[in-house]
């Protein structure tokens, strides 16, 4: 059978040879459109390209479920233009890619030998990482842990962060401290905000009531307006709400203020991430104190890890833990003594 050459992709594809040499050896300098295009011919013919050794490629690829909202989702901004700062003073190439469940994106930049190595940005299906470990791959999660699979990654130190939230509600006299979260059962990263949200709570001897634990669905904005209308209709109302991200705070903000109700003269808001949220929340209430998560530095610890792990594939896969800080802005006061 006849061995299927760049000459076969390029006539498929209706490009030049010299096009689908860029794609498998330089692809940043290639639209995506004709990657696309030279992709789908590489597979419809089921060439296989010579196996190079691993670090020679000269590219990393950046994959995130969803690629392009995640940009739009502002957290994940300055990550992503950090990594892309880091790669580019180490002369890397950058391969982007999106992906969704209905796909199998990943698995094409693996099998084309494309990337010495790829950063998983962002909320990523375990699929995926089980598929990238098999292929022997290095790559690096950044920004959610995957809970019984081993990898290296750049994780928030979320249980602190949680902690220092609860600690300074606590000291401004709170001890009525609402949470409203994402599904921990399946968000680890909700889990461990939970995890320190209670630790703290236990060392003051409080033991908030389950109806003041409230779940959130990240894609559906209003489940968190309803979670703190919700929480703000209870006999026993709280007095603060601690959000694990600053997008359910936002939707939090609206609740609050179509009830009637001032931030903080009726209820303190704490957020976590510190996205810059100012023009979004100005209209319903005060700049939102929140946990910080230095992105930047999160990006460029990621491309560090990664070149390591490339230049020695045998090293044992490190989890690295970000510190935080909260930072107080006017979302937070006393609690209202009536």
């Amino acid at each position: 059978m006849k061995k299927t050459t760049i000459y076969d992709i390029a006539k498929r594809a209706k490009l030049s040879p010299a096009t689908v040499s860029q794609v498998f050896n330089n692809p940043a300098r290639v639209s995506p459109e004709n990657r696309r295009a030279v992709l789908d011919a590489a597979e419809w013919l089921s060439y296989v390209r010579p196996r190079k050794r691993r670090g020679t490629q000269g590219a990393v690829g950046i994959v995130a479920d969803n690629f392009y909202n995640c940009f739009l989702g502002e957290f994940y901004n300055l990550v992503a233009h950090s990594i892309a700062e880091e790669l580019k003073a180490l002369n890397k190439n950058i391969y982007l890619e999106a992906f969704s469940k209905e796909d199998e994106v990943t698995p094409q930049i693996i099998a084309k030998n494309l990337v010495d190595g790829i950063l998983f940005l962002g909320k990523i299906d375990p699929a995926h990482i089980i598929m990238t470990k098999q292929k022997h791959v290095p790559f690096v999660l950044i920004g959610h842990p995957i809970p019984n699979i081993e990898y290296a990654c750049v994780i928030p130190d979320n249980r602190s962060g949680s902690v220092q939230v609860v600690e300074h509600l606590l000291g401004l006299g709170h001890k009525k401290i609402a949470v409203v979260l994402g599904e921990p059962n399946f968000d680890p990263t909700s889990f461990e905000r939970l995890e320190g949200y209670r630790y703290a709570l236990g060392s003051s001897q409080i033991d908030p009531p389950k109806e003041y634990i409230r779940h959130a669905d990240f894609g559906k904005p209003k489940t968190a307006y309803n979670a703190t209308y919700d929480l703000l209709q209870l006999n026993d109302p709280p007095t603060a709400i601690f959000y694990t991200s600053d997008s359910l705070a936002y939707r939090g903000y609206q609740a609050i203020k179509d009830l009637g109700l001032k931030i903080p003269e009726n209820i303190s808001v704490v957020g976590f991430d510190n996205i810059d949220l100012k023009d979004y929340l100005a209209p319903f209430g005060p700049p939102l104190t929140t946990v910080n998560v230095d992105q930047r530095k999160m990006g460029k610890i990621a491309v560090e890890l990664l070149c390591q792990i490339i230049n020695n594939p045998q090293r044992i896969p490190l989890r690295y833990t970000l510190p935080v800080k909260l930072f107080v802005k006017e979302s937070t006061a006393k609690p209202k003594v009536f």
